[in-house]
């Protein structure tokens, strides 16, 4: 089983040893995937100063240089691997920002084509500003070839570019859905990508303030069980000493598990497809429904 940390909303704001205070612990025994703001907007977010929540100015990446210094370093030795998530963060009167900016296909191309220039690596996976995708979005990460790694609720096939793949792969979460007893208005473990036409889709458990361990627990259960693999979505910002307790718990238990560590990008890998099809075939024997676990 392989199992990869996604943590969103590294940007021009912040500052290495924030970075270090969550994952300094895990520097060299876990692959963290920073989902990486190319230029950050004057938007409201809790990620940047309140005083920068106004006004047109951007702040590119590059520009903090003791930042730039200390994750081309990290890289290079294989702490961490960059996404992309979006171009600005900006927040619109519409939507987010890949639901209602304009020119989608423009801006990833620039904003993958800065962190591709700033890193010297090619970039192959894209998280969406507050997992929020339009259909007009999912088409322009679809042309670009990005995979995209966001939250599980964000599948909703009206929402999705109709052809043969999205039909597919609504089947194969309907039969999941019957595999494990729950209803379509149930949170759903869904271990494995969706594959659409140039890209794929996996959906990653967040751990946020309101997130238990059981719950996580549960849920990595769920995903092992199946055969599967499983992503862990949070904010650096939002660590306090409450989560960070629930992460370390959920890393020991993992890890006695069995679980193989892995950048983010590797979760789209053939290793994956082949256990999904084997999952599918073995539905018959896939047991009862998984009940929450108890500490």
């Amino acid at each position: 089983m392989r199992f990869a940390i996604r943590d969103d909303d590294t940007s021009f704001f912040t500052r290495p040893e924030q970075l270090e205070r969550v994952y300094g612990r895990y520097w060299g025994r876990i692959p963290i995937s920073l989902a990486v703001v190319p230029v950050h907007a004057s938007t409201r977010s809790k990620a940047i100063p309140p005083e920068h929540w106004q006004g047109d100015r951007e702040f590119p990446l590059g520009e903090n240089t003791e930042l730039l210094a200390f994750l081309r370093r990290k890289v290079s030795i294989g702490h961490v691997s960059i996404l992309l998530h979006g171009y600005s963060h900006q927040n619109f009167p519409s939507g987010y920002e890949f639901e209602a900016a304009p020119a989608l296909e423009q801006r990833l191309a620039r904003a993958r084509g800065y962190l591709e220039a700033l890193f010297g690596r090619p970039i192959r996976t894209f998280v969406p500003p507050h997992n929020a995708l339009s259909r007009r979005g999912l088409r322009a990460v679809d042309a670009a070839g990005l995979d995209v790694l966001g939250s599980f609720y964000s599948f909703r096939p009206d929402r999705k570019p109709w052809g043969l793949d999205t039909l597919r792969n609504y089947l194969l979460i309907t039969d999941h859905r019957r595999r494990t007893g729950r209803s379509r208005r149930e949170r759903l473990i869904y271990p494995w990508p969706l594959r659409y036409n140039r890209h794929a889709e996996f959906g990653c458990q967040p751990l946020v303030p309101r997130t238990t361990l059981d719950e996580l627990l549960t849920q990595f259960e769920e995903a092992r069980r199946f055969g599967g693999d499983f992503c862990l979505a949070t904010h650096y910002w939002e660590i306090d000493s409450r989560l960070a307790q629930i992460l370390d718990a959920l890393i020991e238990h993992a890890e006695r598990a069995g679980v193989r560590w892995v950048p983010a990008d590797e979760l789209f890998e053939e290793e994956t497809i082949s256990s999904q099809l084997a999952a599918i075939k073995s539905s018959s024997s896939a047991g009862p429904p998984c009940q929450p676990l108890t500490r």
